[in-house]
């Protein structure tokens, strides 16, 4: 098993995935605060097409599902662990 490091739109979806950071302004990052994703909180993530946002679902805080645009989802580092 490796820990692999990479934006949360090249992360698989379905694997639990800890926010590492946010690469991000400051204004990107208050968007994200204001939708429940914060540095250190596991997501889980639950689209992987070409188009259309990025599905997320905060586990650490047991949130709804939200939706996430691409360039905004390409700022948040994630970590997971691959098997």
């Amino acid at each position: 098993m490796k820990n692999k490091n990479r934006n949360l739109l090249d992360a698989p979806s379905n694997t639990e995935l800890e926010v590492l950071g946010i690469n991000a302004g400051h204004m990107a990052k208050q968007r994200l605060i204001s939708m429940g994703i914060h540095v250190e909180d596991s997501l889980v993530k639950y689209t992987n097409s070409s188009w259309g946002p990025v599905l997320v679902k905060n586990v650490t805080l047991n949130s709804a599902k939200v939706a996430i645009g691409k360039r905004l989802a390409a700022k948040i580092m994630v970590g997971y662990e691959e098997t």
